[in-house]
Order: C-alpha cells, then sequence, then structure tokens
C-alpha cells in the first residue's frame, strides 16, 4: 500500500477517547449541492416547464372562448332607394348594438404545438443544466476547505508528538538539574519551545473551528471536532477518466433549442385550418334590414396562411446559425480551457510524486539525527538549544512529507473534478 492512502483516514484527535463521527468527501459533494439554494431552482423550473407545457396542451386541445360586445354610432346607415306609396320601408338606426360569443377550435396547426413543446422541453433542460454548471463549482470549494482541515489535522497530530517529547525531555533535564548533571538553562529552553508548540496547537485549534464551520455552513452537515473526515480511496484515482462535465451538456442542450426553434420557425409558413361558431345578439343582427334587437348564430370553417412569414424566414434562419456558431465557439474556448487545466494539474501531480520520494529519505534521516541528538543531550554532550533544533527539522521533514500527501490527494482530487467525476 502507497503511504499516501494511510492519509485517507486522518482524524482529529481528543484528549478523551469517544465516539466519532464520519464525514467523507463524496458525502459533502454530494449534500452540498441539495443544500445549495440553486436547488429549489431546480425545483422552479422543473414546476414552471411543466406548467407551460400543460398550458400548450390544453390550447390545442381545447376550444377558444371569447366574448366581445360593441356599441357605435354612425353619421350615415343604408337605405334602400325607393319609395312605394303606402308601404313603409323599415330605416336602420345610427345607434348599433352587438353582444357575441365567439368558439374557436383548430383542426389542424401544422404540428405548431408539438414544435412548442419540443422549444419548451429544450429549453428548460439548458435551463436546468445551466444551474448544475453553477453547482459544480461549489465541489471544488467543498474540496479546499476540505483538505485543509485534514492538512491543519496533520498539523495538529505533529505538534502534539513533539510537545509530549518536550514534556518528557523536560522531565529528564529537570532531573539532571537536581543532580547536578544539567544546567538549568537547558530546561528554560526546552520549556520555552513547548510553550511555542502549545501556542501553534492553540492557533491551529482556531484555524479547525474556522475551516470545519465554513464546511458545515456549505454543506448543511453537522461538523464538530470529533468529526473525522476521510477521503475515499476511488476518489484519488485519476487513470482513464472520461469527461464529464456538466458544461459540455450544457453546449449539446443550447443545440437543441436552436435547432427546435428553428423547426418552429420554419413551421410558419403551414396554413392552419380550424372550426369557428358565432352566436350572440344586436340591433341590426344578421338581416340588416331588421332594426329590431335579434339573437344570431353562425359557424364554419377557417383556413388561415401567413404568407407573410417568409419575408423574415431567411434572416430568421441566418440568425440561429449565427447562435449555433457561438455555441460552438464558446464549447472550443471551454474545451481549450480544459485542455490547458488538465495539463496544469496533471503537472502538479507529477511534481508531488517526485518530491514524495525525497521527503521519506529526508524525514527517516531526520528522524535518526534526532534520535542520535537524543542520545547526546541524555548524555550531556549536546546543549538543549542544540536538541530543540534537530527537534524541529524532523518536525518539519514530517510536516514538509505529510503536507506534500495531502498536496497530491488534493491535487488527485481537483483532477477528477475538473473531469465531472
Amino acid at each position: 500500500m502507497k503511504p499516501y492512502v494511510a492519509l485517507l483516514l486522518i482524524l482529529h484527535l481528543s484528549p478523551m477517547v469517544r465516539a466519532q463521527s464520519v464525514v467523507t468527501l463524496a458525502q459533502c459533494h454530494t449534500v452540498v449541492i441539495a443544500n445549495d439554494p440553486l436547488t429549489r431552482q431546480r425545483e422552479i423550473l422543473e414546476q414552471t416547464g411543466e406548467l407551460a407545457l400543460a398550458n400548450l396542451d390544453k390550447n390545442r386541445r381545447l376550444p377558444q372562448l371569447g366574448m366581445n360586445g360593441q356599441a357605435s354610432w354612425q353619421s350615415e346607415v343604408t337605405k334602400l332607394p325607393i319609395e312605394l306609396p303606402g308601404v313603409p320601408i323599415p330605416q336602420l338606426s345610427k345607434d348599433q348594438y352587438k353582444l357575441t360569443a365567439d368558439l374557436n377550435y383548430t383542426l389542424y396547426d401544422g404540428q405548431q404545438t408539438t414544435l412548442q413543446k419540443q422549444v419548451q422541453r429544450s429549453s428548460t433542460a439548458a435551463s436546468l443544466q445551466q444551474v448544475a454548471v453553477e453547482q459544480h463549482r461549489l465541489k471544488e470549494q467543498v474540496n479546499a476547505y476540505f483538505l485543509n482541515i485534514l492538512l491543519t489535522d496533520e498539523n495538529t497530530r505533529l505538534a502534539r508528538i513533539r510537545l509530549a517529547e518536550l514534556q518528557n525531555r523536560i522531565a529528564k533535564a529537570e532531573a539532571g538539574v537536581k543532580f547536578g548533571t544539567v544546567a538549568p538553562v537547558g530546561v528554560d529552553v526546552l520549556r520555552a519551545e513547548a510553550l511555542n508548540t502549545e501556542q501553534q496547537l492553540s492557533q491551529l485549534a482556531s484555524t479547525r473551528r474556522g475551516l470545519r464551520d465554513q464546511l458545515a455552513i456549505l454543506t448543511g452537515l453537522t461538523i464538530t471536532d470529533s468529526t473525522r473526515l476521510v477521503i475515499e480511496e476511488g476518489q484519488t484515482v485519476v487513470a482513464n477518466l472520461p469527461l464529464n462535465r456538466p458544461e459540455q451538456k450544457l453546449f449539446d442542450a443550447q443545440r437543441t433549442v436552436l435547432e427546435n426553434q428553428l423547426r418552429l420557425t420554419e413551421n410558419r409558413l403551414q396554413p392552419r385550418l380550424s372550426a369557428f361558431a358565432q352566436g350572440g345578439a344586436g340591433r341590426p343582427a344578421l338581416n340588416f334590414l331588421n332594426n329590431d334587437f335579434r339573437g344570431f348564430f353562425i359557424g364554419g370553417l377557417r383556413l388561415s396562411w401567413n404568407l407573410s412569414a417568409a419575408y423574415t424566414l431567411r434572416n430568421d434562419r441566418t440568425v440561429l446559425a449565427l447562435n449555433r456558431e457561438q455555441v460552438a465557439v464558446q464549447q472550443k474556448v471551454f474545451d481549450r480551457n480544459l485542455a490547458l487545466q488538465l495539463r496544469q494539474q496533471q503537472t502538479e501531480i507529477d511534481r508531488i510524486s517526485a518530491l514524495l520520494e525525497t521527503d521519506r529519505e529526508i524525514s527517516a534521516l531526520r528522524s535518526k539525527i534526532r534520535q542520535t541528538a537524543s542520545v547526546q543531550l541524555d548524555n550531556g554532550t549536546l546543549a538543549a538549544r542544540d536538541y530543540t533544533t534537530e527537534l524541529n527539522a524532523e518536525s518539519q521533514a514530517l510536516l514538509n512529507q505529510k503536507t506534500h500527501e495531502l498536496q497530491l490527494l488534493l491535487a488527485k482530487v481537483q483532477y477528477r473534478t475538473l473531469t465531472g467525476n
């Protein structure tokens, strides 16, 4: 097993043994999306899309009803240009009234409703995918908080080991002072170094609480000082990963919208056939020679064909073609930038991997030197100041190694995040 795999289970140590909750990186990636306010926006987009489709269905299946009323006065009315003795010729009133109920039912719409529904579905899908793109960025924030907490925990672990070593050395040095084999200044040097370490632990605890609270706010999870953070080994596998970025799906969705809009635009040249009926009352009614209020009814078929839609059809096609080209340009820019980011991330993985090869050798040598210095300090042949120097050098070497191991984890997790996996 590779050494960095041991870091997959890094604990924030507690002075007392107690039950610890576990939070994984994959779990954070999942709940950060569920806890994001944009998730509600997704629900709203889905609901509005369904309502829009329902409206299109109703408008197609149900007849269109309307009420119309009109009252008018005109300066002249139709008159018969004849006069018959003894026969009164009715004369229309100049004030006229009409109230109607109109009904229209589309028999054939040239598949306009079907195309409108396709446009609506693809537009909703594109809007949902845009939200997915925005939410994908949250994973990078989670990665940063998660790995920084692990790095803080590792710093804390090493600082506690160093403090325990110093306290052990202080006890031995105090005993040496009583017997006159160790100078009092040696104890003071060790105590000063122990105080520095305690101060460092206090700062690390404060930093850890801040990072913990930020991660808790972002994800909505309960993360305490005893929470154990875990990175699953599968999260560090970077070989042969397919690209699964939400931006790619967004570009596909945008192209689908434009294709559906083109079909809907061309559909404007299709004829429409509908049935209509009109009933109402007015003065005059259908018989314009009758000046009484009367009811009336009329019904039939209506054919409409908007040939003027051809005037702008060519320009509309050009506009949609340009929009498709714009989407293609945006995708090329995204693909280029993503390729650069992945190459940079792979370079970072290779760089840190090379550093780890020497880190292990340096840590082993520093531990060996510190052990020798410890024996010399016990024998009184090494000053306490020189011993603390070697102790700090060993701690720094171990910290560098653990830091690089965590950085390698972060680089691999970031690589996976960049690929959308």
